[in-house]
């Protein structure tokens, strides 16, 4: 069923081609001046370089940055998506595209700039916020993988159509340096996690909420019944993991706990 904004009053479905995961946020921020930084929820960690209007991009491993983009809601709210640039010596890894061509672009820039061109992209699932800047990124040349459910669903909504990658038992290893994981259905059915080996750093997306959501979100394609048994899979599949870096909000603490608390709730 449609949600409601922490505003109140505006249907969620309306967000799904922008928008997936904006639910209640439980550290809304005081009005924004408007100029595209969050208003709802927070930048992934703080001192982050704003490289545009709602760009943002911070280092927090060696070779591994977090990028985050914010998008205006139907209700004025500014509310950020995080992803994820994995330096390496052939290209770098894009996790998951910003929520616009435009985003994409400047993320591209940036990254070639310093002599990283990106050369390969994930998708982590079939909402915008992850797909919305696969137009730039195909205009490059740079491919964008994800599930095969992904990209059905994708092509059946009218949103962005990455290209599908192979996955066995749940898992493809596109890269020597990133394993992509279907734990199963949660935030949505085609929903997965990018684990990184060498930084043990685990990209949740939005399967995963940050320890300052108020909520499970956007649940239009949510499968909650299933997300529990997902949770546990992907927790005991990584349990050396340094870091967890959810869809929207901090990467602070432990997300992976926040998200089993707030299914508890629901």
């Amino acid at each position: 069923m449609p949600l409601l904004t922490p505003r109140g009053g505006l249907r969620r479905r309306a967000f799904l081609g922008c928008l997936c995961c904006a639910g209640a946020a439980g550290s809304a921020r005081a009005a924004s001046p408007g100029d595209g930084t969050p208003d709802a929820l927070e930048l992934g960690t703080p001192g982050m370089r704003r490289l545009g209007p709602t760009v943002w991009i911070g280092q927090i491993a060696p070779s591994l940055w977090l990028h985050t983009t914010t998008k205006k809601l139907d209700d004025g709210t500014w509310y950020p998506c995080n992803g994820l640039i994995l330096d390496q010596a052939a290209g770098a890894v894009m996790i998951d595209t910003a929520n616009t061509p435009a985003q994409a672009g400047t993320l591209l820039a940036w990254s070639a700039a310093r002599g990283h061109p990106v050369t390969l992209a994930v998708a982590t699932h079939f909402h915008t916020d992850r797909t919305g800047g696969i137009a730039a990124l195909h205009a490059a040349g740079i491919p964008t993988l994800a599930h095969p459910l992904t990209r059905a669903l994708a092509q059946a909504h009218a949103m962005p159509v990455p290209e599908a990658t192979v996955f066995a038992n749940g898992l493809s290893t596109p890269h020597p340096d990133i394993e992509l994981f279907h734990p199963g259905a949660g935030h949505t059915r085609d929903n997965i996690t990018v684990w990184l080996p060498r930084a043990r750093v685990l990209h949740g997306g939005c399967l995963v909420k940050s320890t300052t959501a108020g909520d499970l979100g956007y649940l239009g394609d949510a499968r909650v019944p299933a997300w529990p048994a997902s949770m546990r899979r992907l927790a005991a599949r990584y349990p050396d993991r340094a870091r967890t870096i959810p869809g929207h909000g901090s990467i602070a603490g432990d997300p992976i706990a926040a998200t089993f608390a707030l299914l508890a709730k629901a």
